[in-house]
């Protein structure tokens, strides 16, 4: 029967930023006998981006908290009325793409006062593991998250309401953990891309952190009122940890950055932001490591065919022809660890039991290989198998005699008839090509932090 799971990973929707793209242009019977087994040895909807760092970008929007260019425009308007005295108002706003780009277009064309301009243009953007996706995403990898969100605008008026100048900025994020460290570096980044017309002399930026929940140190402020000028980066990098409970430490890291002149009025509130999340744990998903990740990402687990051959071959065949695609990005549904150990040891006994598997003397070692790992949420003993007669069979077959299994026994056969409806494969293969696998289960579990319920995803490569 398959039981119904409770995930220690919160399956949300992390809040993520406001889409901007207007500067891209510019810058050993089973294998799972040891699959869960690390300390034996000697993971809002996500989607995937195509990249080196092999990146997952959070899809959710409409985090970034603050105001628009209508929302100054009204503002303005409000507080003329409202004026006793002379002043200078300012705002600060979110763009759109079509907003940036038309910003960016008459920055180069003409001042407030419709003389013409230079304006510094070819500023870069500020670079991080996330260039190339200046998007206002975020996205991240097991132990990194990042973010560029080049679309924030700062106007500058007079007491009557008269455009004096303006700045565009962007604002740039890396979080850099460790899966053996309770220890996290972030670093932020601010670049004043350009300016037109005139703005005050005092013109600063503000930026302050808020980490949660046992996150230490709970407010941290890279700059407060720092002077910028066009052209100018500002970057810091600073350490937070981890101050471990009895739990997994779900830990929310909000943002606020504001830009604003003390000679001015300003109208508007600062920017807000969420969408960073990291997760710790002090030796509960493996008994000897103590780290964070970035929860939300899912990892992928790869299967070489050069070193576990036929075992490998087994698990591609099932994934590209038993419906459930277990593991296979793109077709079928993440895998899930399942860390309990009696229950992995119920699960193998279900397919692979010594009552219910019959060596092959013709295999080498023969050992029942099954598929779903025994480890995982997915095996076949947890989704109404009993038997591992039940599931769809195959065998090793031999190609060679040159002592190296993987070479030997690189591929595999279906025995007798298969519906492709199975809940499971099982196999006659190699023990050693069976047991390796389960190893690299093992110390993936470990690399990733895996906890009970983590999704993960099987790669067969070459």
């Amino acid at each position: 029967m398959l039981r119904e799971r409770y995930s220690v990973t919160r399956r949300i929707l992390l809040p993520a930023l406001v889409i901007s793209t207007f500067l891209v242009g510019i810058a050993v019977q089973s294998t799972a006998a040891a699959a869960d087994a690390p300390e034996q040895l000697p993971a809002p909807t996500v989607s995937d981006v195509s990249s080196p760092l092999d990146k997952e970008r959070l899809d959710s929007n409409g985090s970034r908290a603050g105001s628009s260019e209508e929302d100054c425009d009204k503002a303005v308007e409000r507080a003329i009325r409202a004026a006793d005295a002379a002043h200078s108002y300012s705002c600060l706003t979110r763009l759109s793409p079509a907003e940036g780009r038309a910003a960016l277009s008459k920055a180069t064309a003409t001042a407030p006062d419709g003389s013409s301009v230079s304006a510094v243009l070819d500023t870069p953007l500020p670079v991080n593991k996330c260039t190339g996706d200046e998007d206002g995403y975020w996205y991240a990898t097991r132990t990194m998250q990042c973010q560029i969100y080049p679309d924030v605008k700062y106007t500058y008026r007079d007491s009557n309401g008269k455009l004096l100048g303006t700045a565009l900025f962007a604002t740039a994020q890396q979080l850099d953990l460790a899966t053996n460290s309770l220890q996290w570096t972030e670093t932020d980044q601010i670049t004043m891309l350009s300016s037109t017309g005139t703005l005050p002399a005092d013109l600063g930026v503000s930026w302050t952190t808020n980490c949660s929940s046992t996150c230490t140190p709970k407010i941290t402020k890279p700059w407060v009122q720092t002077p910028i000028r066009v052209g100018q980066n500002l970057k810091q990098t600073y350490t937070l940890t981890d101050q471990p409970s009895t739990g997994y430490d779900y830990i929310d890291l909000d943002y606020e950055f504001d830009i604003n002149s003390p000679t001015s009025t300003d109208l508007t509130p600062s920017i807000t932001w969420g969408g960073a999340e990291v997760r710790c744990d002090n030796k509960i998903s493996s008994a000897d490591k103590a780290g964070c990740v970035v929860p939300w990402y899912t990892p992928t687990l790869e299967i070489s065919r050069s070193q576990y051959g036929s075992s490998a071959d087994m698990i591609e065949w099932a994934q590209n022809n038993l419906s459930g695609h277990w593991g296979l990005r793109g077709t079928g549904e993440p895998l899930h660890r399942l860390q309990n150990k009696s229950q992995q040891t119920s699960n193998r006994q279900a397919i692979c039991g010594t009552s219910k598997f019959t060596k092959d003397p013709n295999i080498q070692n023969d050992s029942c290989d099954e598929f779903p790992f025994a480890g995982t949420y997915e095996s076949g003993a947890l989704n109404g198998v009993d038997h591992g007669k039940d599931c769809a069979q195959v065998t090793a077959v031999r190609a060679d005699t040159s002592g190296n299994l993987a070479v030997d026994w690189p591929t595999i056969t279906p025995t007798g008839t298969v519906a492709g409806s199975e809940k499971c494969v099982r196999g006659h293969i190699p023990g050693a090509l069976n047991s390796d696998v389960g190893s690299a289960y093992g110390v993936f579990i470990k690399d990733m932090l895996l906890a009970d319920d983590d999704p993960f995803w099987l790669r067969i490569t070459f």
